[in-house]
């Protein structure tokens, strides 16, 4: 499946904390949040419900990385 838009490979501004983030996390900018750049207010708000819901210890940890792979493999991330 190809991509039908292209993410910024150079960090806009607005949105260059989060991507220094993911490079410290995951080794690499990853590409949903290269995509996402192209509206930060998603970017941000995005994150952040990742980071409430990740805090909250309403969700086992195993669980929670188990569904976002199933998630991915639904729609067919290609990573």
């Amino acid at each position: 499946m190809s991509k039908r838009i292209k993410g910024f490979e150079k960090a806009p501004f607005s949105v260059k904390p989060l991507y220094a983030a993911s490079k410290k996390m995951v080794g690499k900018v990853v590409e949903p949040l290269k995509v996402q750049a192209h509206r930060p207010i998603i970017a941000w708000f995005g994150n952040l419900l990742g980071l409430a819901i990740q805090r909250s210890g309403k969700v086992e940890e195993r669980i929670h990385i188990m569904a976002q792979l199933r998630a991915a493999q639904i729609v067919e991330c290609p990573f």
